[in-house]
Formats: C-alpha cells, sequence, structure tokens
C-alpha cells in the first residue's frame, strides 16, 4: 500500500508498516476494535467485534444502533486494533515504553444487505472469532438477520505502527546502575466454563477444545503459519 496523508506514520516513521502482509495479520489476531464517528462534532468511539475478509474489515451490530445506521449511510470511520506486546521498561522513566503492533484504518463504510452477503458475513465473522462454531451452532433467524445491521469498510488507507526489541536508553544512562528490559504480556484463554443450564451429557464443542489449546491470544504467529492456523492449532 502506498500511504496516503491520512495513514503515513509521522511520529517514529521507522515503525510505520504500509504492506498488506504486516496490516492483514495484525487484524486477523484481533477480535474487536475501536470504532470511531465523529457526529454534529462530537467524536464516538465504540468497540466491536471485527473481521477481516479479503480486502474489507466487517462490522455488524444492531440494526436499530445509531452508530450503525450513520455507518451504513456512507458515514466516514476510523478503526483501530492494538497488541499490546510487553512493558519496557527504561533506565530513564521517559525512555520506558510498550511493545506494541496496531493498526488504523481509514474509510467510508458500506451496507451489506443482499440476504446471501449478509449471511456470509456474519458467517466470517463467528469464524473468525471461533474458528468452526458457525456448524454446530443454531443459524440465525430470519428475524435474527433482519434486526442485524452488517457494514463493510475498505482496506485501501490502513496502515501499521509497530515497537519491538529491547529499551532505547541513551549512551549516557547505559552505565547507570539501573535494571532494564522487557515484561512480556500475553492475553491468555483459561479453561471453558459451562452454562449453569447445560444438561450434563451435552460434550465439550471442537470448536471450544481447540481454541482452548491456543493460550495465547493477540501474540505474533509461529513462523510460516497463518493467522487462521495459529488461532486453530
Amino acid at each position: 500500500m502506498v500511504p496516503g496523508r491520512r495513514i503515513r506514520v509521522r511520529r517514529k516513521p521507522d515503525r510505520g508498516h504500509y504492506d498488506r502482509d504486516t496490516i492483514y495479520r495484525i487484524l486477523d489476531q484481533a477480535l474487536f476494535g475501536h470504532v470511531g464517528v465523529v457526529v454534529g462534532g462530537m467524536p464516538y468511539v465504540i468497540p466491536m467485534v471485527i473481521a477481516r475478509r479479503g480486502d474489507e474489515l466487517l462490522l455488524h451490530g444492531s440494526a436499530r444502533s445509531r452508530l450503525m445506521r450513520l455507518v451504513a449511510a456512507g458515514c466516514e470511520v476510523c478503526v483501530a486494533v492494538a497488541h499490546l506486546d510487553g512493558l519496557i521498561v527504561a533506565r530513564s522513566l521517559l525512555d520506558s515504553s510498550l511493545n506494541y503492533r496496531s493498526v488504523t484504518v481509514f474509510g467510508q463504510a458500506r451496507p451489506v444487505t443482499a440476504p446471501g452477503d449478509k449471511l456470509g458475513a456474519l458467517r466470517a465473522i463467528v469464524e473468525h472469532v471461533l474458528p468452526g462454531r458457525w456448524g454446530e451452532a443454531r443459524p440465525p433467524s430470519e428475524r435474527e438477520l433482519r434486526a442485524t445491521a452488517v457494514v463493510s469498510v475498505p482496506l485501501a488507507e490502513a496502515s501499521a505502527k509497530v515497537r519491538s526489541g529491547p529499551p532505547q536508553d541513551s549512551k549516557a544512562d547505559l552505565s547507570l546502575g539501573v535494571w532494564a528490559g522487557e515484561l512480556p504480556l500475553r492475553v491468555m484463554s483459561l479453561p471453558p466454563v459451562a452454562d449453569p443450564l447445560l444438561a450434563d451429557d451435552i460434550p465439550l464443542p471442537a470448536s471450544v477444545a481447540r481454541f482452548g489449546r491456543f493460550s495465547l491470544l493477540g501474540a505474533g504467529p509461529t513462523p510460516g503459519a497463518s493467522a487462521s492456523e495459529d488461532l486453530t492449532r
């Protein structure tokens, strides 16, 4: 991607990435993002489940939601996703930082209304969050589909910003007798907890068991593995 004015990383430009592989990998490892719009001069930011399908980002919500109505009408949106990978503990307080991977997307959404496409988009969202779940649970009813709005945001304007590695202390601080390094952070999946109303003879579904075996969410994929492979191994 060629970085346009809106997506160019200006602060620490060496951390900016504009290639699809980096951007899509970060998006594919995120279960939700923050969607921002400006309405009547007032900014609003709402956390929402996201899913990438090809070169578009899918969002869904209640058809009665003011945000979804605005977005479906062609409102400009900004979607931000971030993974926190570690605390950088430097020798000086002002050189302390975070290791992270983030993506910012700008665009004008379009409503997904064709019945087949809408159902396919919802399936893509479900399968992104919990691969294999679509075939295990009851599909949406016609009434539920009418009550749900789905929009697509093109990924034509998107950039990533990444920081990794050890502290970057000044040479003058390297001789200080102060510990420095990284405190790695990960989001972990804990053992599943069954619904108290669940019958005793219903086994754990494959999607939940498979997801539970992958204990680090948002971590970088293993070398040579796609994001979907990494989440479902």
